[in-house]
C-alpha cells in the first residue's frame, strides 16, 4: 500500500508539474505600433490599343466620322480632369492651311471629362464637319494633326 501512496503523490507532483509548463506555455504577450504614410496626388494617363484616327478623303463639304475612337485609362488618386490640345508643331499641314479652320471643323466628344480618385476609362469620339468657307481656307494635300490629351488632378 505504501507503494501505491508513493505512486500517487508522484502522479500527483507530475501532473502538478505538467500542468504548470501547459500553464506558462499558454501565455501570451503582445504590443502594437502605428504604421504611418501619406498618398500624394498622382496621375497616369494612357492609350489603350492603337488610338490614331482617319477621316478618310474629304471629297467636299459634309460630316466625316473618325475611323475609330480612342480609348484612354486615367488611374488617379484624386479628382482629375481631362482636355485636349492640337500641337501644331508637331502636325503636317499644307502651306497656307488655316489652323483655325481645322481647330473649329474638328470635334472631340469625350464620353467623361473628370472624375474622382481610381481606374477609368474615357472615351474620344471624332468628327469633322466642313462647309464651303471651310474648305475655302484649306488647301489640296495631306493633313495629319497631332492632338495632345493632358489629365491633370485637381
Amino acid at each position: 500500500m505504501r507503494m501505491l501512496k508513493g505512486f500517487g503523490i508522484a502522479m500527483a507532483v507530475v501532473v502538478s508539474v505538467v500542468g504548470l509548463a501547459v500553464g506558462v506555455s499558454a501565455a501570451s504577450d503582445s504590443v502594437s505600433v502605428n504604421a504611418s504614410f501619406s498618398i500624394l496626388s498622382w496621375i497616369s494617363l494612357s492609350v489603350v490599343g492603337n488610338g490614331d484616327v482617319s477621316f478618310g478623303d474629304i471629297a467636299g463639304v459634309g460630316s466625316y466620322a473618325g475611323s475609330n475612337d480612342t480609348e484612354m485609362v486615367v488611374l488617379s488618386t484624386t479628382s482629375w480632369s481631362i482636355a485636349s490640345t492640337i500641337l501644331w508643331a508637331q502636325s503636317t499641314l499644307p502651306s497656307d492651311a488655316s489652323q483655325a479652320t481645322l481647330a473649329s471643323v474638328l470635334a472631340l466628344t469625350f464620353d467623361r471629362t473628370s472624375g474622382t480618385w481610381g481606374v477609368h476609362e474615357v472615351n474620344v469620339s471624332y468628327e469633322m464637319t466642313l462647309d464651303e468657307s471651310d474648305l475655302a481656307t484649306l488647301p489640296e494635300g495631306n493633313y495629319n494633326l497631332v492632338i495632345q490629351y493632358t489629365a491633370t488632378t485637381d
